[in-house]
């Protein structure tokens, strides 16, 4: 049935009714009004016995109908224009039931959709009914360390190791909770012990190997931190994983004596967007006060310059790390390169903190003996960092 065959069927019917409802009740109030008058014996009662009988035949019930008819489909047709044109006549009667139950079902649909508060608090109430729900501790672990909570980080991932022994994985998300935990950065202790299973259980784990070379440095082991990096290398494909490696190789080789590594010694040499990214990010100008000046220095010392997080982990975004003789003042300059994680580059946070010290033993973890900078925060407009160790 076509649009213009249903209007003109609706119309019909209207028109219909109308005439016999409109003409019902025109004769029967005529009649009333006539029969009252004839009663009266007044002197209009053969005028109103004539009219009685003429009111059989009253053409009015039909020339109103035709006039209804003909503003009722012109009527229609205006408001069909005006506000259905756009819709198809078989989809109305669906698609207003479908707005009406959108608007009564708006808001529940709103709600339906659970915030991420919502849903880690759901986890946490579904691994207190099953705590050996092994890949919703490692969802736990992961959501605690996306929200910088390491603490629950590290329980999940103590549960899920204890689920799960000797899983590479789960070990070295595991140390990496405890780094970040520590409030140090450090991964010196129990997270060291747990890199080192891991590669022995998965001697190709890519993020223990980067890790566990981390903590050989630490440890002052430059020659095996070198070897394991180095095969790391042979591994991955990423130019910017592959950057930051050549870059912590350079600064182990630096440590042992060694020459600098260049792109062109990779065998799978990274192209030439990494070298896109080379370009300085921040300069900073490192000075001694007049006490530093007067302090000597042992051989074993080593400058650190770190870029971190604003209210992030302890963990560096990027750093530095310079070996004996030192001349201050020194300018120096961060790039992607020196990023520690090819995940986290410099280039990728807009505002950082900046800071150096001189470890007297040559170890980045902290000590009391340390030279300390004062801290700078800045943004990526405002590169130019002065530091100044006391």
């Amino acid at each position: 049935m076509t649009e213009w065959l249903t209007y003109a069927s609706i119309g019909l019917i209207s028109l219909v009714l109308f005439y016999y409802w409109y003409r019902r009740q025109g004769r029967a109030a005529e009649k009333k009004w006539l029969l009252q008058q004839i009663k009266l014996q007044n002197d209009n009662q053969q005028a109103c016995v004539d009219a009685l009988a003429q009111s059989k035949n009253n053409p009015s019930a039909g020339k109103l109908t035709g006039l209804a008819a003909l503003l009722i489909l012109p009527t229609a047709l205006i408001i069909d224009s005006l506000w259905f044109q756009d819709i198809p006549i078989d989809q109305r009667s669906s698609q207003v039931n479908s707005q009406a139950n959108n608007q009564a079902n708006g808001n529940n649909g709103q709600q339906n959709a659970p915030d991420l508060a919502t849903a880690i608090s759901q986890l946490e109430q579904k691994l207190a009914e099953n705590p050996n729900d092994l890949e919703g501790q490692l969802l736990y672990g992961r959501s605690m360390m996306s929200l910088q909570r390491f603490a629950y980080a590290v329980g999940a991932y103590r549960k899920a190791n204890e689920l799960e022994p000797n899983n590479a994985h789960i070990m070295t998300q595991l140390a990496e909770a405890i780094a970040f935990d520590n409030n140090t950065g450090s991964f010196l202790g129990e997270p060291a012990e747990l890199l080192k299973q891991a590669i022995q259980i998965e001697p190709n784990h890519q993020k223990a190997m980067w890790l566990y070379g981390i903590v050989l440095d630490e440890q002052g082991q430059y020659a095996a931190a070198e070897a394991l990096w180095t095969d790391l290398l042979n591994l991955v494909e990423s130019p910017n994983i592959k950057t930051t490696l050549i870059q912590q190789i350079n600064r182990t080789r630096a440590s042992q004596g060694k020459a600098e590594l260049t792109p062109a010694d990779d065998p799978q040499p990274a192209n030439d967007s990494a070298a896109d990214t080379a370009d300085a990010l921040y300069q900073v100008v490192i000075q001694g006060s007049d006490s530093f000046n007067d302090q000597p220095l042992p051989a074993s010392a080593r400058l650190f310059v770190y870029a971190k997080q604003i209210d992030g982990p302890p963990m560096p975004v990027a750093a530095l790390v310079l070996n004996p003789p030192f001349k201050f003042p020194m300018t120096l300059q961060l790039n992607d390169r020196n990023s520690l994680n090819g995940e986290r580059l410099l280039s990728s946070f807009e505002a950082l903190k900046f800071s150096a010290k001189i470890s007297l033993n040559g170890s980045a973890t902290p000590a009391n003996d340390d030279i300390i900078s004062n801290e700078v925060t800045t943004t990526a407009t405002d590169n130019n960092i002065n530091l100044t160790l006391k």
